[in-house]
């Protein structure tokens, strides 16, 4: 399928009379739910106060928390996003429309359900789906943004750890989640496991110049499943049984 074609098959326009763009969209090729994130400027990253409180939690100094600092307000256009991780389910349709390598663990009974988030896929892997269904991976400030929205937040729910609000380590589940759990925990834009369950890949650069990822895992605690908190895989060619993605579309390219 040529670009344009794929391209004109997306079709959102603003809500007539009001100038605003329809919250919830499906996206036409991989039959994802697409929430609205607002254009706006939104606290991305953490301050130096916020890092010492942090460290208090976590009992103990870790200096990949320090990349989050400092805080810093960034303004982002309309865009949209997965509401869910990408499932095993969509991305065995896309195995099957492109011939694409399987990803280890997605006949596994315990990760290859099909609302399991897909895993054991890297960041081309990653690209290569979003491109055919004509999105891309979020930059690590979209990801961040469709998280915690515009209060400054830790978590997806608000800035207080609650341990039955995600798949992380207090939650004792020994794999990851289905899609569409954990009711309470979504974000303000309405985006559910943007903390835990799976690690997801976003564009740009983190420490060394490595691939950075977003919103922590099942193996997490709850200072690693905050929606600031930074890390990168050992693979990322191939990633892991703990990463996964979501995509985005931005609206200058939607005909």
């Amino acid at each position: 399928m040529g670009k344009l074609k794929l391209e004109n098959r997306w079709n959102i326009d603003k809500m007539p009379g009001t100038g605003i763009l329809p919250k919830v969209v499906v996206s036409p090729v991989d039959g994802a739910e697409m929430v609205c994130v607002p254009a706006g400027d939104f606290t991305m990253g953490i301050s130096q106060e916020e890092l010492y409180h942090i460290f208090m939690l976590q009992d103990r100094e870790n200096p990949a928390f320090a990349t989050e600092v400092p805080a810093q307000n960034v303004y982002l256009e309309d865009y949209y996003i997965d509401r869910y991780p990408v499932t095993n389910f969509q991305y065995r349709k896309f195995i099957e429309a492109t011939g694409h390598r399987a990803p280890m663990l997605i006949d596994h009974p315990d990760w290859g359900q099909p609302l399991q988030p897909v895993v054991f896929v890297g960041w081309d892997d990653a690209r290569a789906y979003a491109g055919w269904a004509g999105k891309k991976l979020p930059a690590e400030a979209q990801w961040e943004k469709a998280g915690r929205g515009t209060d400054g937040r830790w978590w997806a729910w608000g800035h207080e750890f609650l341990p039955d609000r995600c798949n992380s380590r207090e939650y004792d589940l020994p794999h990851t989640s289905e899609i569409a759990v954990f009711d309470e925990g979504i974000s303000p834009c309405g985006c559910y496991d943007m903390c835990g369950n799976v690690w997801e890949m976003c564009e740009g650069q983190w420490l060394e110049r490595n691939l950075p990822m977003r919103g922590g895992c099942f193996l997490g605690s709850a200072t690693f499943v905050r929606v600031t908190c930074r890390w990168t895989p050992e693979d990322p060619v191939n990633g892991a049984h703990w990463l996964g993605f979501r995509c985005i579309k931005e609206i200058s390219v939607i005909s």
